[in-house]
């Protein structure tokens, strides 16, 4: 009895023993793990993104990915994925050691990623004088824009042979840069405006494939007037976020005086949600003007996912600076 007695206390022991031993490496993985919050992530990342298992994997981590392909620090062979792989944590730190970012190494926390999109949103898109008809296309809108979305531009509609027809005024900012909007019509504060990477953010750049929709169904939100709609990407930012990760950007108007404020053309526009504006005159002209062209007004999707028509124009978006 005495000797099995003796027998469970050392197992006890041993117990005891192996517990704390588990408690300590508990607390030292604790220590040395870094400790991300995700609250401050810049839209459109709402997570940092790090190695895990199963891997992470999203439109966050293509994004984050795509503008990490961009860095001079990263190897050219480097290739954007929506899945964040030992290859996408080797890049990362590269990118780090050359921003000289010394927390989270590996990690796309909020630091990292937030000078991923002020280092490389710009996707570099210009146009070469390219006309719609060497593609294809019977029209193309040229839309200069800056970092600073509240900076309207003079925008161009030419011909399928780049004949200018008309030129306009153009506002291509999306909500606010810290993701909130005022009250509709958000006449904004002077800043550059949310990420074009996140949903209702500054309009894609790129070359974009357009069409001519018969008009939105609400008249003060959008105009009266058929509206040309950003169909899908074909190059630059918008090859990446257009029709799946952006949707519903048009070019269009709308009614744009309150009760307390009054609108007219010599005022700037208001913000929209990723469209572009244009003035309301400026509309119907565009929608003129193609129509005495040959572009056929085709029945409103909604969307360009799954887009059942042939898309008659193209667009570049260039960001100038």
């Amino acid at each position: 009895m005495m000797m099995m007695n003796v027998l469970v206390v050392v197992l006890l022991l041993q117990i005891i023993s192996l517990v704390k031993s588990l408690n300590d490496s508990l607390e030292t993985y604790k220590a040395t793990t870094p400790v991300v919050s995700s609250d401050d992530m810049p839209l459109p990342f709402t997570r940092a993104i790090k190695l895990t298992d199963p891997y992470m994997y999203g439109n966050d981590v293509l994004i984050a990915t795509t503008l990490l392909s961009r860095s001079q620090y990263v190897p050219k062979t480097y290739q954007p994925s929506n899945t964040y792989d030992e290859s996408s944590v080797q890049a990362v730190t590269l990118l780090q050691n050359g921003l000289n970012i010394t927390n989270n190494i590996g990690i796309i926390d909020s630091i990292t990623s937030s000078m991923l999109l002020d280092l490389y949103s710009n996707d570099g898109y210009q146009d070469k004088g390219i006309s719609a008809s060497s593609m294809g296309y019977l029209y193309k809108i040229f839309i200069p824009v800056y970092k600073n979305r509240s900076i309207e531009t003079t925008a161009t509609l030419y011909d399928k042979d780049n004949n200018v027809l008309l030129t306009f005024t153009a506002r291509a900012h999306g909500h606010r840069d810290d993701g909130s909007s005022a009250a509709w019509p958000d006449f904004g504060n002077g800043d550059i405006g949310l990420s074009q990477f996140a949903g209702s953010g500054d309009t894609v750049t790129g070359l974009i494939a357009i069409d001519l929709n018969t008009p939105e169904p609400d008249p003060q939100l959008y105009g009266p007037w058929p509206i040309n709609r950003f169909v899908r990407g074909i190059d630059g930012n918008a090859k990446l976020l257009l029709p799946h990760i952006r949707d519903g950007i048009l070019i269009h108007t709308g009614n744009w005086s309150t009760s307390s404020q009054p609108w007219d053309p010599s005022m700037t526009m208001p913000d929209s949600a990723g469209c572009v504006h244009a003035h309301p005159n400026d509309i119907e002209r565009i929608y003129n003007a193609l129509t005495k062209i040959g572009v056929v007004a085709h029945e409103n999707t909604f969307s360009g996912q799954s887009y059942p028509y042939e898309p008659q124009g193209i667009a570049v978006v260039q960001q100038m600076d």
